[in-house]
C-alpha cells in the first residue's frame, strides 16, 4: 500500500511496551503510508505492527489524515500475499502427492480449464489445475508519482522472479484505473492481488469496501480478469474486533461480493491491522465453510527475533489446514524498529517447508516513512530492481528460499495457456 509511517506517541508505546506489545506506526499527513497499530502478533506474545501502510485516507487524492503520533489511528499496512499450494494436506498438514494436478470441482483438474483461480483446502491453483505458491512484493502502486499504473515498478519487480504483486488500491480511484494497473501486471508475468486500503483499521468501514467491489464498472473489470485475478476484500480492517463480529461481517462481505457476480477467489486480512493470527484459527474454518474459496492473509509485524512464534503459527495453521498466506512482513516491527527484529528468514524457509506463500512489504518505488532513520522497510533504494539492497535483496534474490529461489510462475500466466 501506498503510506509513509510517522512517530508513535510516547504515551501509546509505554503502554504496548507494557503489555509486550509494539505499536504501528502513525501517518503523517503528507505521508502516503503509515499505521496506527498497536496489534498483537501471533499467539506466542509476537508483536508488532502494520508496516509500511497507508493511513485511513482522507479525499480523493489518498493523502493519510492520521498525525502520525498516536496508535490505533489511520494507515496500517498494505500488503498482499496469499497462500498457494496444491494437493490435499495430510495430517501434519504437509501436502500429499506430486506434481500439482487439482482435485474436486472448481480448481480445474488435470489440464481441465475452469474459469479462473481457485482455492482446494488450503492450496490455491490456477485455471489450469496448477497448484501456486505465491511469492511476490507489495507496492504502493496507487501513490506512484507518475501515476497508478504500475509502470516502470511491475517491470521491475518481475526481475526477481516474482509470480505475484500485491497492488494497493483506493475506493476514490476509477474503475479504468484499476483496469489499466492490472492489465499492467499481467504483460509482466505477475498475478495481480488487488487490494482496497480505505478501511485499514477501521472496523466499521468494511461494508463501503464491498460498495466499491460491487459496483456495476468495477465488477466488469474483475469479470475482463477473472481467470488471472485475485481480490484482497481490504487491507488490515479493523482493529479489535471480536470473533463474532468479524466472522460476521467477513460472512456478509464475501455473500454480497459473490451475490454481484464475483467469483475470483478472495483474500481476507486478519484483524489487529492484520496481525491476529489467531482469530484466522479460531474463525477461519468456518469462513471457509461458508466459502472456500478464500485465503487468510496475516500480516507478520510481529516482534519474533528467533523464529519461534513464526514456527509454531505456520506448523498450527498447517495442521488447521488453513488456506493461509503471509500478506506482508520486513526486517522488523514497526515500533522501535530495529529493537524489534523479525526473523524472515526463518519465515522464508518454513514457507518452503509448509508450503505457504508470501508477499514481501514493500517495494520502495514509493518510500516507507516507517523507520526512516532506523532500517526502512523500502526493498529497493530507487524502485528498481539494480537498487535492491540488505534485506529487500535476501528476500528478493540471495537468501536460498528467495523469490528468484522458489518462485514458479504457473503456465497459464507465462504463456496464456494451459499447454
Amino acid at each position: 500500500m501506498r503510506v509513509l509511517h510517522g512517530s508513535v506517541a510516547g504515551w501509546t508505546g509505554a503502554a504496548l511496551m507494557a503489555l509486550g506489545l509494539s505499536a504501528g506506526c502513525g501517518d503523517d499527513s503528507d505521508d502516503p503510508q503509515g499505521s496506527g497499530q498497536e496489534t498483537t502478533g501471533a499467539g506466542g506474545g509476537a508483536s508488532g505492527a502494520g508496516g509500511g501502510a497507508t493511513g485511513a485516507t482522507s479525499g480523493a487524492d489518498g493523502a493519510t489524515s492520521s498525525s502520525g503520533a498516536t496508535s490505533g489511528a489511520g494507515g496500517a499496512t498494505s500488503s498482499s500475499g496469499a497462500t498457494s499450494g496444491g494437493g490435499a494436506a495430510s495430517s501434519s498438514g504437509a501436502t500429499s502427492g506430486a506434481g500439482g494436478a487439482t482435485s474436486g470441482a472448481g480448481a480445474g483438474g488435470g489440464d481441465q480449464e475452469s474459469t479462473g483461480f481457485s482455492v482446494r483446502g488450503r492450496f490455491l491453483y490456477d485455471r489450469c489445475g496448477e497448484k501456486v505458491l505465491l511469492r511476490g512484493i507489495n507496492e504502493m502502486v496507487v501513490w506512484l508519482s507518475s501515476g497508478p499504473d504500475g509502470l516502470p515498478e511491475f517491470a521491475e519487480i518481475a526481475k526477481t522472479g516474482a509470480n505475484a504483486v500485491r497492488i494497493v488500491w483506493l475506493a476514490t480511484e476509477s474503475s479504468a484505473g484499476l483496469d489499466q494497473a492490472i492489465t499492467n501486471a499481467l504483460a509482466q508475468k505477475l498475478i495481480p492481488i488487488v487490494e482496497l486500503h480505505d478501511a485499514t483499521g477501521k472496523w466499521d468501514l468494511l461494508p463501503s469496501l464491498v460498495d466499491y467491489w460491487t459496483r456495476a464498472d468495477v465488477v466488469a473489470v474483475i469479470k475482463k480478469h477473472e481467470q488471472n485475478l485475485l481480490v484482497n476484500i481490504g487491507n488490515e480492517v479493523g482493529d479489535q474486533v471480536d470473533n463474532a463480529a468479524w466472522e460476521a461481517g467477513y460472512k456478509q462481505a464475501i455473500t454480497r461480493m459473490r451475490g454481484a457476480g464475483i467469483t475470483v477467489p478472495l483474500v481476507i486480512d486478519a484483524s489487529k491491522w492484520g496481525q491476529n493470527i489467531d482469530q484466522l484459527q479460531a474463525v477461519g474454518p468456518a469462513l471457509v465453510k461458508h466459502d472456500p474459496n478464500i485465503l487468510l492473509s496475516v500480516h507478520m509485524w510481529w516482534t519474533d527475533g528467533s523464529g519461534a512464534t513464526i514456527t509454531k503459527e505456520l506448523q498450527e495453521s498447517v495442521a488447521l489446514n488453513l488456506p493461509l498466506m503471509v500478506g506482508e512482513f520486513a526486517q522488523h516491527a514497526v515500533y522501535e524498529c530495529g529493537k524489534h527484529p523479525f526473523d524472515y528468514k526463518t519465515l522464508l524457509a518454513r514457507s518452503v517447508e509448509l508450503e505457504v506463500g508470501w508477499l514481501a512489504w514493500s517495494w520502495g518505488a514509493v518510500k516507507n516513512s516507517d523507520c526512516q532513520s532506523d532500517g526502512p522497510f523500502d526493498m529497493t533504494t530507487n524502485g528498481t530492481f539494480a537498487g535492491l539492497t540488505g534485506w529487500g535483496r535476501e528476500v528478493a534474490v540471495t537468501d536460498p528460499n528467495s523469490i528468484q529461489n522458489t518462485s514458479v510462475r504457473p503456465r497459464s500466466i507465462e504463456t496464456g495457456s494451459c499447454r
